[in-house]
């Protein structure tokens, strides 16, 4: 009697609220790795960012997370078609000039709300978009839409934020955290970072540990931040991976 229960109940959300409400776990298909070639594919162990899942890049501070997550952004422009990024109001398209990026397949949604957020990164994940960059906040009755369409279309999607909520943090499926070890100075001049980049959940394979990076601004860089403005495609950002340190499992 209790089974006949439960698939009624199952059944009845169905009905109610759609199929993509309720999903089995065993109907949930394998991530499929997209590689980016960005030194995070190693920290992923499938050899390249989850498609269908949420991954986060975390970190307080100039950390380095936006400096990688505009690094994803410009290779996805390449490798795809749609490359989107969700604005709440603090991305500018020449950020990502110094990581050569195909403009055509770049496509820029403003979010002046939480909800437009939300709801716009929900029908980009559920249509497909290749690629999607939230730079915003999502109110928390977005998440199961979004993380459900991203699953069925295979969407790569990549949130930035300092400190995730615990909502966001129990939909992803991959999180990364960096924290900056120091600055980089030549000559009185400010030329880069290190920083510490940490899987601190992996639901796509088991986690592998850390790794650090050494980010290089351009030539001429002076600004502190995550990124260096006021340069051009002939001056490139440069990120080295130094040896991965393995650890225990997170």
């Amino acid at each position: 009697m209790q089974e006949i229960a439960l698939e009624t109940a199952i059944s009845s959300i169905r009905v109610r609220f759609g199929s993509q409400a309720l999903t089995r776990a065993g109907e949930l298909p394998p991530p499929q790795p997209w590689a980016s070639g960005s030194p995070l594919d190693r920290l992923t162990g499938i050899g390249g960012m989850p498609r269908g899942r949420i991954a986060l890049l975390t970190g307080s501070g100039t950390c380095g997370k936006l400096t990688l997550a505009l690094e994803l952004l410009a290779r996805a422009t390449h490798a795809f078609a749609h490359a989107v990024v969700i604005d709440g109001g603090g991305f500018d398209p020449s950020m990502l000039l110094p990581f050569s990026p195909e403009q055509g397949a770049l496509t820029v949604v403003r979010a002046p709300a939480p909800e437009v957020a939300g709801e716009a990164t929900a029908m980009l994940a559920r249509a497909g978009a290749g690629f999607v960059l939230v730079m915003s906040d999502v109110p928390e009755h977005w998440l199961g839409p979004i993380e459900s369409g991203a699953n069925r279309s295979g969407t790569v999607l990549v949130g930035v934020v300092e400190a995730p909520g615990r909502a966001l943090a129990h939909a992803s499926s991959f999180s990364v955290a960096f924290s900056r070890s120091e600055w980089i100075w030549e000559r009185d001049q400010l030329v880069g970072l290190r920083t510490s980049t940490r899987c601190v959940k992996n639901r796509v394979a088991p986690p592998l540990g850390e790794t650090d990076l050494e980010i290089r601004y351009p030539l001429g860089a002076r600004r502190l931040g995550d990124y260096a403005p006021g340069v051009t495609q002939a001056s490139p950002v440069h990120v080295e991976e130094l040896p991965l340190r393995e650890s225990a499992a997170v």
